[in-house]
């Protein structure tokens, strides 16, 4: 590393070059402590000993023991983060959400092999919010957050469980052989959620193998399809840039800074959308149906909105500079050094690429069409304009 870059972009000489090791601080920490591994040190060492209190085992009573301990600590340590994080990621089976989903329900297998009791990954978080709590303020402000979605995901896996062993079951009685092929292993996966750890182990239990070759090759190729779908939603999920899908996308902005109103909740945020010429399709993170009452009134706000006849203006700035105005801002990490802020008077205030309309007054009448939920944790808004 030989350069610091300094906020208007300028890369000025470090005055000592260093060589990048990527030991990363957990790393750093454990070579500092003079341990063996990142779990031996002080930062893990009373996640690990919560572990043993609640399953009754010892760290090192065998190697599969210690692996388990490390997973279960390792996992929930990162989902804490991300339930804890401000952008409001939540468990669900797309994007950011599959991989937090996947680290919990790993992390429940393993709890369940060293027979801990139920909800005792709702334990282990409290013990990370309470280690890493005083600097990251985030872990304590979200607190009841995290606790309510780990329970929520812990109580949706118990009953995986029972179907992916039933449908387990009714696969190997249909079975001609003794192997379990890749297709039906990732159906088991895919349709019920049933890890393919699991099905393995139940698969030797019983006197069975499975075609794992054949089930990575199906889940790598579902990848593929999904990766394809995530792109074109990160393309700002917009069909075209007509003037009818620009007027769609404004009142999508209108619509978020509404609900986050009516909602009284500064966490809802977007998780994606689908706008045509003809509707627009909102995702956002909201734990609970939105009542028509609060429909109702997010509709009134939004046409109020457009009733006001306000100019849609846009300026670039830095991210700082926007957060400072109140700007709403999603997909951070995307973000370059200069943004576009879209701003509808006093109705919204929001980074975005665009394209939108010129005057919230030529947008028509807005109507919710549809509330729905769209994943754990995510609701879905269709809605329509209308030029009565």
């Amino acid at each position: 590393m030989e350069y610091n870059k300094v906020a208007d972009g300028v890369f000025e000489p470090l005055r000592q070059k260093n060589v990048d090791t990527g030991m990363g601080l957990d790393r750093t920490v454990a070579t500092l402590q003079g341990v063996e591994s990142v779990f031996d040190t002080d930062s893990f060492s009373g996640i690990i000993d919560l572990i043993a209190q609640l399953s009754h085992k010892g760290y090192h009573d065998s190697p599969e023991t210690t692996r388990a301990f490390r997973i279960i600590a390792d996992h929930i340590r990162c989902a804490t983060f991300i339930l804890g994080d401000q952008r409001g990621v939540t468990p669900s089976n797309v994007d950011q959400g599959y991989i937090l989903r996947r680290l919990i329900r790993r992390s429940i297998r393993y709890a369940s092999q060293l027979n801990m009791p139920r909800y005792s990954l709702c334990t282990i978080a409290e013990k990370v919010v309470e280690i890493y709590g005083d600097f990251y303020t985030e872990l304590v402000e979200n607190h009841e957050k995290i606790i309510t979605e780990l329970r929520k995901e812990e109580n949706r896996f118990a009953d995986t469980l029972k179907k992916g062993i039933r449908e387990f079951g009714k696969l190997t009685k249909s079975l001609e052989g003794t192997v379990i092929d890749g297709v039906n292993a990732f159906h088991l996966y895919d349709t019920y959620g049933f890890p393919i750890e699991f099905t393995v182990e139940l698969a030797n239990e019983q006197g069975y193998s499975v075609d794992v070759d054949g089930f990575r090759a199906a889940f790598e190729e579902h990848q593929k399809k999904s990766q394809a779908g995530a792109e074109q939603r990160f393309k700002g999920g917009l069909a075209d840039h007509s003037e009818a899908t620009a007027a769609l996308h404004s009142a999508t902005h209108l619509m978020h800074a509404a609900l986050r109103k009516v909602l009284h909740d500064d966490s809802v945020a977007q998780k994606g959308s689908n706008i045509t010429a003809e509707r627009l399709r909102f995702d956002f993170s909201f734990g609970r149906k939105v009542t028509p009452e609060e429909l109702a009134e997010v509709e009134k706000l939004v046409n109020e909105a457009i009733e006001a006849k306000v100019p849609i203006t846009c300026e670039e700035m830095s991210v700082k500079e926007a957060k400072e105005q109140g700007a709403i801002g999603l997909f951070e990490s995307k973000y370059g050094e200069k943004v576009k802020v879209y701003t509808m008077g006093k109705f919204s205030k929001e980074i975005c690429g665009g394209p939108h309309a010129k005057n919230t007054g030529d947008l028509g009448h807005f109507h919710i069409v549809k509330e729905e939920a769209s994943s754990s944790g995510v609701r879905r808004i269709k809605a329509i304009l209308t030029h009565e």
